[in-house]
Parts: C-alpha cells; sequence; structure tokens
C-alpha cells in the first residue's frame, strides 16, 4: 500500500476567480502563480508523495519555468503522468478543506464528482471535510484557506 500526504495554503484575493478541484465557483480566489486551486495542489502533492517523487513546486515552481496562471488541470495531467497513474489504483482520498471564508459543504458533491470524474474512479473513495480554525491565524483573519489531502493507493 502507497500513502501520499498533501497540504496547500493560499491568500485570498478580491481579484481572482475561485477555482477548487478544477470548478469555476462563486466566490473569493486566490492569490496565486497559477489558479491557485488548493485542492488540486493539495491532491498533486499527496499523489506525488505516495510514490516517492519530489514535490510539485519542483515539476511546476512559482517563476517563469511555470506559466503565469496555469491551470491546475494541466497540472494534475502532468502528476498523473509522472507518477504512471495507470498503474496505480486509488483505495480512498480524504481532504480537509480550511477556511472562515468558504464553505465546501455548499460545493461538497460537485466537487467530489468531478475529482472522480478527473481521476476515473467511483465517487465513494472520495471524502472531503470542511473546517475552520475558530478565527484563529492567518485562515481565521480569513486572509487565506488551505487544504490537507491524504491518500492511499496499490499497484494495479
Amino acid at each position: 500500500m502507497l500513502v501520499g500526504i498533501g497540504f496547500d495554503i493560499h491568500e485570498h484575493s478580491e481579484n481572482s476567480e475561485l477555482y477548487l478541484a478544477g470548478l469555476k465557483l462563486e466566490g473569493v480566489g486566490f492569490k496565486a502563480h497559477s489558479d491557485g486551486d488548493i485542492i488540486l495542489h493539495a491532491l498533486c502533492d499527496a499523489l506525488l508523495g505516495s510514490v516517492g517523487k519530489k514535490d510539485i513546486g519542483y515539476y511546476f515552481p512559482s517563476n517563469l519555468k511555470t506559466p503565469e496562471n496555469i491551470s491546475s488541470l494541466k497540472i494534475l495531467e502532468k502528476v498523473l503522468s509522472v507518477i504512471e497513474y495507470p498503474s496505480l489504483k486509488i483505495n480512498n482520498i480524504d481532504i480537509i478543506f480550511i477556511s472562515q471564508v468558504i464553505n465546501v459543504s455548499k460545493s461538497r458533491d460537485k466537487i467530489i464528482e468531478n475529482l472522480a470524474n478527473l481521476l476515473d474512479i467511483n465517487s465513494s473513495k472520495i471524502n472531503i471535510k470542511g473546517k475552520t480554525t475558530d478565527n484563529l491565524g492567518i485562515i481565521g483573519n480569513q486572509s487565506a484557506s488551505s487544504c490537507q489531502v491524504i491518500i492511499s493507493l496499490t499497484n494495479a
């Protein structure tokens, strides 16, 4: 069995559109070199970590080597290639979305369904939980949101 953990955090930006799990949603987006999709970024790091590859920043540094505003869907596509995804089988994905600004429960079903489609797995293998920090810290003061992902895989 393979296990990977991913994490991402981004500052909110009124000037950016909100992307989560590859979906464009209503709400305040994130300041980022890419589209700022913290769910896909954390998922990509979990996938990379599960097979002992370097982190997402190695493949997509926040500089001129990576196109500005790159879609996180393109990042996921590259990561799936790097980890040789067809040779793996996802057992389950558990996501914790931490925000005082975005109520992930309003989009939970759409997020799960889109992730299932992107990864070609049954949606029952994906869980997402929304948390706050009870107004503590950078997330609590509504400056940023973060996401943690743990994934379990086996060789196909």
